[in-house]
């Protein structure tokens, strides 16, 4: 299709190409408020920040925290920690789930996103409560501390869920273990992990011959897990399942059966551009809980 017949295809765009761009910023700043005011929504831009403007955040939000009452077993009174918070899209549909015994700790690397947040949300919520974190990664590459470092800046088993969506798809295998070694160590014993990987499992690429559909999405090959570009591997990175299974087995983090679709993160998102979702067929959420200090003890006692 020539540019021409994709300009007269969209009247998006051509209202966009011939709108002045002062124009454009008023009608964006009006769009935003009446998005804030209609439906509690940050602006776009901060949106568009953490995830593709087709991946709806306001349904999105309340479809997770319906598979977290649901799946999960979230309760009004339960503490909650939203790890790589974005700009609310959790937290938002929480303000009106969570009461006053429990509360909402969210943290990101962006600061715009979280003085959104301190100023939207917390200002209502004050068991609502927003940090920014301080750690290098390739959005914050001036920051001083590693992933594989960072260390959570909550006290042992504060919370009853943390959820990390879109993060590990991001992290590399040592800030993962860190990560899942963090949230192991702020969960109460009983406390959920809920978090999305990208995941592919060699045996069953090879029994079904679907090994091209892994390798087109991450093209390049490290063993445990593979990457979408070498020359940034935190654009994307997805997984082999047992690599996965081997790092909640060592932070000490039991996996609740089985893996699942995520509520968020699914197919059932891909745009009508299918090749710019098409990942999504290999996102899965892991359910895993921090096991009980009597079921530890149990597990590990030897017969008399």
């Amino acid at each position: 299709m020539s540019s021409l017949s994709r300009t007269i295809a969209s009247p998006v765009l051509l209202a966009r190409r011939v709108t002045p761009q002062p124009v454009r910023s008023l009608l964006r700043a009006a769009y935003d408020r009446f998005s804030y005011a209609a439906a509690g929504l940050p602006p776009r831009r901060l949106r568009a920040w953490i995830s593709p403007t087709w991946f709806d955040f306001h349904d999105t939000g309340r479809d997770q925290l319906e598979f977290f009452v649901e799946m999960v077993g979230l309760q009004p009174s339960h503490r909650v920690l939203d790890i790589a918070c974005g700009v609310g899209r959790l937290a938002i549909p929480l303000a009106t789930y969570l009461d006053e015994k429990g509360s909402y700790d969210g943290f990101d690397i962006k600061e715009e996103l979280i003085e959104w947040c301190q100023d939207k949300i917390s200002a209502r919520r004050s068991n609502f409560e927003f940090q920014l974190a301080k750690v290098a990664t390739r959005w914050s590459p001036n920051e001083q501390v590693s992933v594989d470092k960072y260390r959570f800046p909550y006290p042992d088993k504060r919370f009853d869920l943390a959820y990390a969506g879109s993060i590990f798809t991001h992290i590399l295998p040592g800030g993962a273990r860190n990560y899942l070694e963090q949230a192991a160590r702020v969960l109460r014993p009983g406390g959920r992990l809920v978090a999305t990987w990208l995941v592919y499992n060699k045996r069953t690429l090879e029994l079904t011959q679907t090994t091209d559909s892994v390798q087109r999405s991450w093209k390049f090959d490290h063993g445990e897990f593979r990457v979408k570009d070498d020359d940034q591997p935190e654009a994307s990175i997805a997984y082999e399942e047992g690599v996965i299974r081997r790092m909640y087995a060592e932070a000490g983090l039991e996996i609740l059966e089985p893996l699942r679709p995520d509520a968020s993160y699914n197919a059932a998102r891909i745009p009508s551009n299918r090749s710019e979702g098409i990942h999504l067929h290999h996102c899965l959420c892991v359910i895993a809980m921090r096991p009980n200090e009597m079921s530890q003890v149990g597990s590990t006692s030897q017969p008399t």
